[in-house]
């Protein structure tokens, strides 16, 4: 079945979401909350420079290989752990952001795992 134009776009939509809400909550927080919202946002990134291949081999793995899965679930790890957290500190919208990235890493693990 062929992946037509609107679902790309739905997915690119969905992994640069959390780099936007990561940057709403940078400017939002600027002051008091730099340390805690800089390992999601480099986790929003990795994530958004793994889309391309090329990138995706040098950051994370090779395909089916120990290595990718393990950042994978780590990165899976530190979102929920991010989402928990802010949602505690009720930091609504980097806790949203957080909880779209987790969803993202799994993402990433379900394609990888397939393909």
């Amino acid at each position: 079945m062929p992946v037509n134009r609107f679902s790309i776009i739905l997915i690119y939509f969905w992994i640069t979401l959390p780099v936007l809400l990561f940057g709403v909550a940078w400017r939002k927080h600027y002051q008091h909350g730099l340390r805690t919202l800089l390992l999601p946002t480099l986790s929003a990134l990795l994530l958004l420079l793994a889309v391309v291949r090329n990138a995706k081999v040098l950051l994370l793995g090779s395909d089916h290989s120990h290595r990718l899965y393990v950042t994978i679930e780590l990165n899976i790890l530190l979102a929920v752990v991010a989402a928990v957290y802010f949602g505690v500190r009720k930091r609504w919208i980097a806790a949203l952001a957080a909880v779209i990235l987790a969803l993202d890493w799994l993402y990433m693990g379900a394609v990888n795992s397939v393909v």
